[in-house]
């Protein structure tokens, strides 16, 4: 984790960017908010960094904002850009098309990103079966907490462990007893 006068400074010059600014105007539209401080927060390679903001829902449906993800640029000093991360089995488009002609920002160096990349891919569309049956057995709310929990871990598993902030870690600790 890096240190604290670091990331507050990056999460200032990402939460006064335009683009994170708006992404913020158009899932309000939709009744989501943001927490203040980010779930997780990694420096990647070439002085990226990546910056990921949970909403604050606790029930989830296919489609439900669940976080907001940005990709700082240090160097530069700019948000590159901010965008949704959603309930249910889908992912970004760049993540499926990794080898596509957009610049990646791998969660970890090299090969071992782009693995990490395909687990979390699958890590996704399983989970969304998982939780639809939890749905079904245990109601919708039990199987909420479950898996907004699980998407927290699987998240930090994707950059390598140990990078989800405290308000990462408490998302993560969400439990079925909620």
């Amino acid at each position: 984790m890096p240190d604290a006068p670091d990331m507050l400074a990056v999460v200032k010059s990402v939460r006064s960017s335009e683009n994170f600014k708006s992404e913020l105007r158009y899932i309000r539209r939709g009744g989501y908010d943001v927490t203040e401080e980010p779930g997780l927060f990694k420096h990647l390679e070439r002085g990226l960094v990546r910056v990921v903001f949970p909403t604050t829902v606790a029930r989830v449906d296919a489609g439900t904002v669940v976080a907001v993800v940005c990709l700082y640029d240090s160097g530069e000093q700019y948000n590159v850009y901010a965008h949704t991360i959603c309930a249910g089995p889908g992912v970004n488009a760049l993540l499926k098309a990794i080898h596509s002609q957009m610049p990646v920002a791998l969660p970890q160096p090299g090969a071992t990103g782009e693995a990490a990349i395909a687990k979390f891919v699958a890590w996704k569309e399983a989970a969304w079966t998982r939780f639809l049956n939890d749905e079904l057995e245990f109601g919708s709310d039990a199987a909420s907490a479950t898996w907004i929990s699980s998407f927290w871990r699987a998240l930090d598993r994707m950059f390598g462990g140990g990078y989800l902030t405290d308000t990462g870690r408490t998302a993560a600790r969400q439990t079925a007893l909620q």
